[in-house]
This record gives structure tokens, C-alpha cells and sequence, in this order.
């Protein structure tokens, strides 16, 4: 119905000796299966969460939903919009200008990640006891070691579509069976009372996350040996250094107002939160800034036309 408008005439007859219709079919159970196989995960981090206590299940659930919101946010939304751009680079027979694509929304995705990951680890615990009234710190405490699960799946939203736009769906199905026999192995380990118990399962979630990323960029760079050139090496640095200060800025904000037992509600969990928030963005901004990060300048040139737009003089007739 929506295509009504366009004059699109719509035929149930499908062509089955269609070239592209044939690379669909061929394309489609592997992607099916990649998307749907992380319900094994949760099925196995179930089953051993279940032993560790009552409560322990649903505090994991809680931290997990908690991590997944900026996943989506910010890796899945970016990697959605720039698959047709990379999409298009390929079709185009063009190369070049996909690797150069690729690595500019590579280096975007990094840059936004990294400040968000600080403010979610440093202010875990104001989080926790904002959203969630029981069990807080618990969650507190699984939600830490789930944020460097969020930097590495917002690099693998934008890295996975980097082999979709070339039409293999296959590398990252086997990547990710891989990742689950690994991320098996470690929750049955990691989370044993012996050991980290509950917070178990968050910790082989960022280790299986890194381990995912870290398998695909070398299968990235075995497939194109210049696809990562000195520009985005040396980009990258830039961004980790500033990165480094974000994380001593945000540490002495929080030593400055830390999480008290008695602090409760929105106005103080909310404020102390807020000025988290502030002071690591402020910091990322003001000095991606000076490091002259391109990543920083879109940003930088809207607040700049909005502090005009307010300070713009008024006109009165008279």
C-alpha cells in the first residue's frame, strides 16, 4: 500500500532464474541463523545463572537490557543508515571510496563510543539506582563489566556490515558460532561461585565481544592488506589519547561527588549523573577539538550556529 503512490505495480510471479534473486536465496539462512543464534546464549547464560541464587537471574537481565540500550542507540541505528552508502560503493565497482567510507563511519562510531562507555562505567552505579529500586548494586557490579561489551558491539554493527555490503554472510555466521563456543566455555567458568559468580557471565561477554572484533579485523586485513592506512592508525590514536583525559576527567568529577549510601531520587541521582555526563562530553568535545579530529568538527560548527542563532541581535521596530 505504501508503494501505491509510485505507480508500483506489484506481480505475485517470482523469477526463479533471477541471478539476484538466486544470491538472496543464498545469502538469506546465513544471515537467518547469525540473527537469531544468540537466543543459545541466552538459553546456556539462563540455565548457569539459575544456580547461582535467587535474584541472580534478573539482575543480570537488568544490566544486560541496560547495556544493550546504547548498543542499539548508537551501533545498530549508524550501521543501518551507512549500509545502502556501502552498499552503493560496491555496486559502483569502486573500492576506494568504499574503504574510504567504511573507515571514516569506522573512526565516527569509535569516537561517539568512547566517551559513552566512560559515563556508563563510571556512572554505573548512579544509573542502577536511578532505573532499577532493588538490587542495585548488583547490578551496579554486572553492568561494569558488561560496558567494554558495549564498545566492541558497537564496532561489530558497523564491521559486520562491512562483509554485507560485500555479500558475505557467511564469515560473520562463523565468527559468531565461534564467539558462542567461546562465550559457553567462559560462563561455565567465569561465573562459578570460585570465581565471579553472576558477574561472571558479563565478564565473558566483553572478553567473547573483543575476541569477535579483534577475529574480523584480521579477516578484514588478510582480505585487503590497505584498508587501514596511516590516516585512520593515526586518527585512532588521537581519539585514544583523548580518551585517556576523558577518563581522568570523569574519575575526579566522581571522587568529587560520589555515590552515597543515602543519595536517592532524580533530583540528586539525576544531577550527580547529569554532571557526569557533562564533564566527560565537555572534555571529548573540547579536546577532539584541539587534537583537530574531523569526527569533532560537524559537532563543534551546530553548536557553534546555535550559540549565534541565540546571541543573534534582536530588531524592534518602533
Amino acid at each position: 500500500f505504501g508503494l501505491g503512490g509510485l505507480k508500483f505495480v506489484f506481480s505475485l510471479k517470482i523469477n526463479f532464474k533471477n541471478p539476484d534473486f538466486k544470491r538472496v536465496l543464498r545469502q538469506l539462512p546465513p544471515r537467518s541463523v547469525d540473527q537469531g543464534i544468540d537466543s543459545i546464549n541466552s538459553i546456556v547464560e539462563t540455565n548457569f545463572g539459575s544456580r547461582l541464587g535467587a535474584g541472580s537471574i534478573s539482575y543480570y537481565e537488568n544490566a544486560y537490557t541496560l547495556h544493550t540500550v546504547p548498543i542499539q542507540l548508537i551501533g545498530t541505528t549508524i550501521a543501518t543508515a551507512a549500509f545502502p552508502r556501502l552498499s552503493e560503493r560496491i555496486s559502483q565497482g569502486r573500492p576506494d571510496l568504499f574503504r574510504r567510507d567504511f573507515l571514516k563511519i569506522l573512526r565516527a562510531m569509535i569516537w561517539i563510543a568512547i566517551p559513552l562507555v566512560v559515563v556508563c562505567f563510571f556512572g554505573r552505579g548512579y544509573l542502577a539506582r536511578l532505573i532499577f529500586t532493588r538490587g542495585s548494586s548488583e547490578i551496579t557490579a554486572i553492568f561494569g563489566f558488561l560496558c567494554g561489551a558495549i564498545f566492541f558491539r558497537i564496532v561489530y554493527a558497523i564491521i559486520s556490515r562491512y562483509f554485507y555490503a560485500q555479500k558475505d554472510t557467511w564469515t560473520p555466521l562463523g565468527v559468531s558460532i565461534l564467539a558462542i563456543g567461546l562465550n559457553i566455555y567462559l560462563a561455565w567458568k567465569l561465573s562459578n561461585p570460585d570465581h565471579y559468580g553472576v558477574a561472571g557471565l558479563a565478564l565473558a561477554q566483553t572478553i567473547v565481544a573483543a575476541v569477535e572484533v579483534v577475529i574480523l579485523f584480521a579477516i578484514m586485513l588478510i582480505r585487503d592488506h590497505k584498508l587501514f592506512d596511516i590516516r585512520f592508525w593515526g586518527g585512532l590514536w588521537r581519539i585514544l589519547s583523548v580518551a585517556g583525559f576523558c577518563i581522568v576527567a570523569t574519575y575526579v568529577v566522581v571522587q568529587i561527588f560520589p555515590l552515597r549510601i543515602t543519595d536517592a531520587g532524580l533530583l540528586t541521582l539525576g544531577f550527580k549523573f547529569g554532571l557526569i555526563t557533562l564533564v566527560t562530553m565537555t572534555v571529548h568535545l573540547g579536546l577532539s577539538s584541539l587534537f583537530s579530529l574531523e569526527e569533532a568538527e560537524p559537532v563543534i560548527a551546530k553548536m557553534r550556529g546555535f550559540v549565534r542563532s541565540v546571541l543573534k541581535p534582536v530588531k524592534i521596530d518602533w
